[in-house]
């Protein structure tokens, strides 16, 4: 396989990539917190001559270690290597971590190698564990805001008009979410990111969290959707009723759990919410992206979501009945990243292009080390409507140039 630093591009013009990633330095937290809150907040302490990260006084499950990470796209070797048996099961690709993956000229420049116009960038782990290992709600709300002082201070939210930075944003409060939406949008933050899952007890499309959403159509920012656990309780709530381990990690969750716990299941339950809820009739001008969710599932989303409206038009509409399909609100407000392995010729014939925008997980392992590459799976397109997906669309939806 050819090592990412070999720029290779596979289009003649920049794309826009919807799903790319920065790692965090381990201070991320403890250096811009009050110091009262450092001894437990996520933070790097030594435990068996090892550095490892703790969140109040539970350890991170991290995937990458705090001074390397896994080598971009290798996704392939990793599998050969478990698919070896136990003793091959742990031969990951490990490399140091690049500079540009921390600093964001750097990272402007490697995207100009990659023939990468702008990129969606998601949190490393330890922007996306605050939600759900930061259970006492004061010390959430001051870790979020350490973790984005960083972010102000290093990256910026809209870096050069090219890097969109997505931070995570949490429905638990909603006076102190309206409260940080107000900072970050002051300081022309254009995405944030909401775990999927239920919101605390409600569906998040309730009419309780109107302000808050109010906020977000206001500022025309896009609301992100990233695979991350659901909420707390979300997986194991549900794998207690099935026998299974209530909090594992998702590097040994079982295969059902894999299924029904993780990934687009908790994707699909969001998204079908918030059309059954009528957000969209409430704030037409929302705009959702959906990454690493693979997009597979698209279209029997749209085809059963236009059927249990039917099903359930006698039963309660808490944002009232809606005025057309749900799968027309879906095309319109919401835009998904496929996986490299979809069957995309399916999904563009029955969901249409119009949803789907390109992304390439950058610089994960189960990413393309070359993001132009993903062009190479809508080979069944017209050049036209290549460039669609892999740019235009994106441009569109994100507003930019």
């Amino acid at each position: 396989m050819s090592e990412y630093t070999d720029y290779q591009t596979f289009t003649d013009y920049g794309v826009w990539d919807c799903d790319q990633h920065i790692y965090e330095p381990p201070n991320v937290y403890v250096d811009y917190i009050p110091a009262k809150y450092r001894d437990r907040t996520i933070r790097p302490v030594e435990v068996d001559g090892e550095t490892v990260m703790l969140a109040m006084d539970r350890q991170l499950p991290m995937d990458n270690r705090l001074d390397e990470c896994y080598r971009p796209g290798s996704l392939a070797e990793m599998l050969k290597a478990m698919r070896a048996g136990p003793d091959g099961a742990n031969q990951y690709h490990w490399m140091p971590v690049d500079p540009a993956f921390l600093d964001p000229d750097l990272r402007i420049t490697q995207m100009d190698m990659q023939n990468v116009d702008g990129a969606v960038m998601y949190c490393g782990s330890l922007g996306l564990f605050g939600e759900h290992f930061l259970t006492d709600d004061k010390l959430y709300w001051e870790s979020s805001y350490a973790y984005l002082r960083w972010m102000e201070e290093t990256w910026g939210f809209s870096r050069d008009g090219r890097i969109i930075m997505s931070p995570v944003i949490s429905m638990r409060d909603v006076d102190k979410v309206c409260e940080q939406l107000d900072w970050l949008f002051e300081r022309d933050c254009r995405a944030v990111s909401i775990c999927p899952g239920p919101a605390y007890g409600r569906s998040p499309g309730d009419p309780h969290f109107d302000r808050m959403w109010g906020r977000i159509e206001e500022a025309g920012a896009i609301v992100c959707y990233h695979i991350n656990e659901g909420l707390p309780g979300y997986k194991a709530s549900r794998s207690a009723w099935w026998g299974q381990e209530e909090y594992p990690t998702f590097y040994v969750q079982s295969a059902w759990q894999w299924m029904w716990g993780y990934g687009e299941v908790p994707a699909m339950e969001t998204f079908s919410a918030l059309i059954y809820d009528n957000l969209f009739g409430r704030f037409p001008g929302l705009k959702m992206l959906s990454s690493e969710h693979g997009a597979e599932w698209v279209p029997y989303l749209l085809t059963r979501m236009d059927k249990m409206r039917g099903m359930g038009r006698n039963g309660p509409w808490i944002g009232g009945q809606l005025t057309e399909r749900p799968s027309s609100i879906f095309k319109r407000h919401f835009r998904v990243v496929p996986y490299w392995e979809d069957d995309m010729e399916m999904v563009i014939g029955q969901a249409g292009k119009e949803v789907i925008v390109g992304g390439s997980d950058f610089p994960h392992s189960e990413g393309i080390a070359f993001p132009t590459q993903l062009v190479e799976h809508f080979s069944f397109l017209s050049p036209e409507d290549q460039r669609f997906v892999m740019s235009d669309n994106a441009r569109k939806f994100l507003g930019v140039g």
